[in-house]
This record gives structure tokens, sequence and C-alpha cells, in this order.
């Protein structure tokens, strides 16, 4: 298993610890593990995307899936999302309908999409799968230009061209790579793309991998012939991507301060920017109580950059993987006390409607005191027109991450209404049911998303913000 990104040193210790088996590991990875390079192709890969709050794992399904299952078990905070659909599998499917040059392609299992698409309605057709569906209402994207993936590269049939993998740099290596290709897939009409593990191989791995590639895409290429569609020609590739909340980031700190100097909110300060701060400030922590001081300063730090800034901006990432970005609010005030950040953001409506959960209309000049505080698992939006209290709307979350013009936290769906008139209500409750019946919220997040609900309707009045009072 190969390992990258921000959480590479503790997830290859938790994954390390249960026996799974690290290839090109990083130096600092095998210093911190005590372990060797290894250089043999990988089954799986675990990365972070391009959302570094988000973690990818990809490889042979049996292995991946073990990988996938043991990291959500042991971080237990966060949301899930995997594929029904494994990718780059190969299927012979049916044409059921056409628009334009844009076709749906009945797989058996589920439907795709192909563009462009000559084909017409009712014909077969091969395709591979290039984008599997992850997240609540994404496609399933087909190609005709389907891959036979092996260890160190993938035959690419209907585009004979060769491509390399972004971690093949070396020229050196690239002629070397492309030179063995050309010498066995010339006049085939294959392309050719490189794996990173290729750099490592032999000459020999890699000219008997395209000989093995091609005859298993001569293969599949006669029983599509035969096969009556629509059918599975080929397995691809498991694919599923974990959403770090803030208390598995914590989990995560705990493993690698098993292994090096790691501060506080290490991974949440990491995925919120502040990666050189946090290296910086690792690096000269020379004991744990020094750690702990340096945790301390990094918040005074934040709490400073936040007063400098006074604006604040909020992102609410949703158990569908949707990220909605609230408007910029103004910090009025912002304290630190012991390991957390309490602060107090003031948003002026600005377009009318209504609040969500209070029915109440809006007006465009109305406000929002929003209190934060990154040790609770709770967001609480107060209105106020003037000086009339209009209701608050205490929002259920992973404890919040705190940055420099930036708070940000996982949405749990269910939230507490509190009017003026002293009614108290439950919100989208069967929302949280439903994301845990569809496995977007572990039991553990569930569990603590119904906890802090409790929580909330026992003492609700504690979250309740008026600006005359400031409490």
């Amino acid at each position: 298993m190969r390992i990258r990104g921000i959480y590479a040193t503790a997830l290859s210790k938790l994954l390390l610890d249960h026996g799974f088996k690290i290839v090109e590991a990083s130096e600092k990875i095998q210093e911190r593990l005590s372990i060797e390079l290894e250089k043999e192709p990988a089954d799986v890969t675990v990365k972070t995307t391009d959302i570094e709050d988000e973690i990818l794992v990809i490889g042979t399904p049996r292995e991946a899936v073990e990988v996938y299952n043991t990291i959500v078990e042991n971080l237990k905070y966060v949301f899930t999302w995997r594929s029904k659909l494994e990718l780059y599998a190969v299927y012979k499917g049916v044409v059921t309908e056409k628009i334009g040059d844009h076709c749906t392609v009945d797989l058996g299992e589920i439907k795709g999409y192909l563009l462009p698409c000559t084909e017409n309605q009712g014909s077969s057709v091969v395709v591979g799968v290039k984008k599997a569906p992850l997240k609540p209402g994404e496609r399933t994207l087909l190609s005709k230009s389907f891959m036979i993936r092996g260890k160190v590269l993938a035959l690419i049939h209907g585009e004979p061209r060769i491509s390399f993998s972004e971690h093949i740099r070396d020229s050196k290596t690239r002629a070397r790579l492309s030179s063995l290709a050309l010498s066995k897939l010339m006049g085939t009409g294959l392309g050719v793309h490189f794996r990173s593990s290729s750099k490592y191989a032999s000459d020999e791995i890699i000219l008997e991998e395209i000989s093995r590639l091609i005859l298993e895409y001569r293969d599949l290429v006669e029983r599509a012939k035969s096969l009556s569609a629509p059918v599975k020609l080929r397995d691809g590739e498991f694919i599923g991507i974990i959403g770090l909340t803030s208390l598995a980031k914590s989990t995560l700190d705990e493993i690698r301060s098993t292994v090096t100097r790691t501060i506080s909110l290490h991974h949440s300060l990491k995925s919120s920017g502040l990666s050189d701060y946090v290296d910086l400030l690792e690096g000269v922590a020379a004991s744990d109580t020094c750690s702990r001081e340096v945790s301390l300063r990094i918040l005074h730090f934040i709490s400073e950059k936040l007063r400098e800034r006074r604006v604040v901006e909020f992102i609410h990432i949703k158990p569908t993987g949707e990220k909605i970005t609230l408007g910029e609010g103004e910090v009025l005030d912002v304290s630190v006390d012991s390991n957390l950040i309490k602060l107090v953001v003031k948003r002026t409506i600005k377009s009318p409607g209504v609040y969500d959960g209070l029915g109440v209309e809006k007006e465009p000049g109305d406000v929002d005191y929003v209190v934060v505080r990154s040790d609770q698992p709770i967001l609480s939006h107060n209105y106020y027109r003037g000086e009339k209290w209009l209701g608050s709307y205490i929002n259920i979350n992973t404890p919040p991450e705190v940055a420099p013009g930036l708070v940000k936290y996982n949405d749990l769906l269910v939230d507490v209404i509190v009017m003026p008139s002293g009614d108290v209500k439950v919100v989208d409750e069967k929302e949280l049911d439903k994301a845990r019946e569809a496995e977007l919220v572990t039991e553990h997040l569930y569990s603590y998303a119904k906890s802090a609900l409790k929580h909330v309707l026992e003492n609700y009045t504690m979250y309740i913000y008026n600006p005359r009072y400031k409490s």
C-alpha cells in the first residue's frame, strides 16, 4: 500500500499496526516508523484528495475495502462515501437513450453516461468506467477508451499514445519506459499509461506485464463479441472517500504523536492552510511541555489574526459532501481559554427570504450573531432586527475548526430552533436518520449527533446570545 498527503505519517502508523505493508514510503516515513523502502507495486493507494479534509482509498477491491474499513473503524467520526461501482471496470452495455451525442448506457447494475456517443439506441457498446459515483448526486461517466490495468501500467483501448503518472518526472526513466512500450505495442492500436510504481520496475517486469495485458485485452474483445449485454467484462478498482471531521483529525494527532513530535490540532491546522507554521513550530518544540506551549501560542496567533482581519468565512460541510459557504461576518469578540477558541461573529443579512426553521421573514439589515466554540459540537445563530430577537437556530455539528479568516465544521443535519415565545423544536432529525441508513455517517458519528442534540435540548438557554449582555 502507498500512502501520500498530509495524513501520511498517522495513517502509515495506523495501517502498519494493523498488519498492512507500506511501499514507496517517503524518507520521513521510513525514519519515523523505522521501516525500509519497499519498491514493489502497491495494491492500494491512500492519499489526500484536492480537498484536504478528505482521504481517497483506491485499489484492488478486496485489499482496498479492507484498508478503507480499517481507517473508518479506527477514526470513527467520519463521513463515508464509497462507490458501488468499480472504477475502470469494463462492461458491454446497452444504449437505452440518446440525446444528441450523449447516451445513457445500461450496465446491468447501474446506468452510466457516455459522451461522445455515436451508437444508436438499442445497440451495444463496450465501455470503461471513467468516473465512478461516490457522493450523492454524482453520475457514472463512461468512456469507449477503456483501460486494462495491471500493477505497474495500464493498456488503453482507443488511445494509442504513451502517458505517465505525474510522479514519473525523470526524462531518462520516461525514455526507457517509452522504448519498452513501443517494442511491444507497435501496430496494436493500443496506448499505455505508466503508473508511478513502474519507475521502480525492471525491463523484464515491464515487458512481461505488457505481454500479459495484451492477452487479457484480446480475450476481453473476443468475449465481448459473444456475450449478451449488459454484462461485466472485467473488474475494476474499489474507490472510496473518507471525510475527516475535527474529531477524526484529533485521533490522527494522537496516532502521529506516538512516532514524532506533534502539536495539538496538528491535522486541523494543516488542512486549514497553516501547514508551514505547523512544520516550523514542531521543528523547534523540544519537549512535550514545549509542544503544549506552542499549541497554546498557535491559538493566540489565530485569535490575533482574527482580530486583525475582522472578517471570517464559514464553511459548512454536509454528509453528502456538499460544501456551503455562508456569508462573511465581522468578528466582534474572540478569546482563548486553555485549548479552545471562542468567537462571536456578526453577519448582516443582505437579501430577503425566510429563516430556515424559524419561519420568519428575512429583512435586509437583520443581524445574525454567530457564537462559535472550538470545543463544542454547536454553532448558535441568533437573529435580531434592531433589539428585537427573532429566534435562535442551534446547529448540531462537529467541533468547529478555527483558522485565520475561517470557521469550518461538518454539519450533522439535526438542529434545534428556539423561538421568542419559548417554543423549542427539533428539525431535520429524519435527515440524520436517512444519512445513517445511506451510510454517509458512521454509527459513532450518528450517536455523537444524538448525544449533542440531547444536551442542547436540556441546556438550550446557554446557547442563546443577547448582544446587549454579550454572554
